[in-house]
């Protein structure tokens, strides 16, 4: 057991290491093929034990910058997250126990992978890839979601990899990873043969050749479908990245601080580029834009005198009754002239941060890790008319991080894709990067461009093809986290394609997820009926004990 635990807790590190700050994302192909390696336990408590060992040696690393918010939030969530792994570990057991029976084994069963037939191999190798891509989905919406840093994440920086995601969204990836790491583990004891020279060599590998042929198939389609065009012309953008940090309690010297911050930026930015829009990240200025004096004063002043387009990120407060108001997370587009012209507010909140599940019943937990407040959750994808009627989806913070939300403004139209985010919260941790990575995924996945605007660091454009440009560096430390207003050249496509990512959404996924059902449903139907089995010896040998009937030959054997 010892083994075990210790390979698990291997395999959850490299994991871990595939995405930032480490980004070795070539170790995630084979991550998983030390714990897959060792027998596996019979028991399962045992079986749970180990994935969750496993899962939890991931969650804990990968998800560690979250503590620079405190209450020990990257531990809470990551002891949450690592039963998703435990899940996969204890299926893949179960159904290689199932699948592996051998009646030459002493145990009954074959407890490991590459001691099974070619035909089985490739059956499970299928099978179990599924049942990964199931959980990661299930993650992805259940308690509201969580989709961070799924497997094919990692792989971000893989343009011929990529396009596969605007057929099956980030999980295809996710599945060929799985695969991958099976398929070499399956082939462990032939490839070890063949390099040692020790026992019969081994001949061709069915899971192996299936994988390569699966990820040649899908760079094919990548290949294919990844040429857009030159596109029909071009939007200029200022983002403004004024690096402010960020406190749970605001001073009027810090609020002053990064009012003055952003509006000089944008001015010398403004004077000197002349673009089509300018955009601010979310809650650039911790205060209502249209509530607060000062602020409301500092806009007005800024529009009227750069005379540009403007969308920025702020809190919104609305009458909600005679003495209450609404608080919602929103995006605003002003006009030149300064007038309001469209708003959209916040659909997907963060749990603890812009809402506290069971708050009202636990009013001192909303008090202690929230706002003090809920923010109210928008209900409407608005999709902003930016300049030369360009149609532009605005996703704000962690909606990024959910396909299924970025989908649903291109089917509403849009022709680009907006990201206002503020990762200050969790200062120069890699929390920024990873966020990054997860909004490359929205580009690919629906073929069209993305400009993200950060508080803090990696302000950029995403291409439809993945491909990022455009990070600002501090030039004299080359660090992401800087204070700067950058122009960007947008390309604008008129007629973009909706992809089938776009249309459809998480088929694959939720297929993955149907099947995984019908293989759990399978599994307790075979249980039943080798207990029933069971069952009906007890009872029967009792009843002969009890009536005294001589053993036949037949109840002997």
């Amino acid at each position: 057991m010892l083994l075990q635990i210790g390979l698990a807790v291997i395999s959850g590190l490299l994991l871990s290491a595939a995405f930032p700050p480490v980004e070795w994302d070539f170790l995630i192909w084979a991550a998983l093929v030390p714990l897959l390696l060792v027998p596996i336990p019979l028991p399962h408590r045992r079986r749970l034990a180990c994935g969750f060992i496993f899962g939890l040696a991931h969650t804990l690393t990968n998800l560690f910058w979250l503590n620079t918010i405190g209450f020990g939030a990257g531990v809470w969530l990551a002891l949450i997250c690592a039963f998703f792994p435990m899940a996969w570990y204890w299926f893949a057991g179960t159904l290689i126990l199932r699948l592996g029976r051998n009646p030459d084994d002493t145990t009954g069963n074959c407890r490991r992978i590459w001691e099974m037939d070619p035909v089985r191999q490739a059956l499970l190798m299928l099978l179990l890839s599924a049942a990964w891509v199931a959980l990661e989905w299930v993650r992805s919406w259940i308690f509201t979601g969580f989709s961070w840093n799924q497997l094919g994440i990692s792989q971000y920086r893989r343009l011929n990899l990529l396009g596969i995601s605007a057929w099956t969204g980030v999980y295809g990836i996710s599945f060929l990873i799985i695969a991958m790491n099976l398929a070499l583990a399956m082939s462990w004891s032939r490839t070890w043969r063949n390099w040692t020279g020790k026992g019969p060599r081994g001949g061709f590998s069915l899971p192996l050749a299936l994988v390569v042929i699966l990820t040649c198939v899908a760079v094919i389609v990548t290949l294919r479908q990844a040429r857009t065009g030159m596109p029909d012309r071009k939007m200029r953008a200022v983002l403004v990245q004024g690096n402010i940090p960020q406190c749970r309690e605001w001073t009027q010297a810090q609020l002053d601080e990064s009012s003055e911050v952003y509006t000089s930026l944008t001015r010398a930015a403004v004077q000197a580029t002349a673009p089509d829009l300018v955009v601010w990240p979310e809650t650039a200025v911790p205060a209502p834009a249209l509530w607060d004096r000062q602020y409301a004063d500092a806009l007005r002043a800024l529009f009227a005198e750069i005379k540009t387009p403007f969308l920025l990120g702020t809190i919104d407060q609305r009458p909600a009754g005679k003495d209450d108001f609404q608080v919602t997370n929103s995006a605003m587009l002003f006009d030149p002239a300064g007038r309001l012209v469209e708003t959209y507010d916040k659909i997907h909140r963060v749990p603890f941060g812009e809402y506290t599940p069971f708050g009202h019943y636990l009013p001192w937990l909303q008090e202690w890790i929230g706002m003090g407040r809920d923010l109210t959750a928008g209900r409407e994808f608005t999709v902003f008319t930016l300049p030369g009627e360009i149609r532009a989806g605005v996703m704000i913070c962690y909606e990024d991080a959910f396909g299924r939300l970025a989908r649903q403004f291109v089917l509403r139209g849009a022709t680009l894709l907006v990201t206002v985010t503020n990762d200050a919260w969790y200062a120069e941790s890699a929390g920024s990067k990873q966020h990054l990575t997860q909004a490359v995924f929205r580009a690919v996945e629906n073929r069209r461009p993305l400009l993200r605007s950060g508080n803090n660091s990696d302000s950029c454009l995403i291409w439809p093809n993945g491909r990022i440009s455009g990070i600002p560096l501090d030039p004299k430390t080359g660090s992401r986290f800087t204070r700067t207003a950058t122009l960007y050249e947008v390309p604008i496509w008129d007629q973009l394609p909706v992809t089938w990512y776009s249309r459809h959404g998480d088929v694959f996924a939720m297929v993955c997820g149907g099947l995984t059902v019908l293989i759990l449903a399978s599994l307790g139907w075979d249980r039943y009926q080798r207990k029933a089995g069971c069952f009906e010896v007890i009872t029967g040998a009792a009843e002969q004990e009890k009536t005294g009937a001589p053993e036949t030959s037949e109840g002997k054997g």
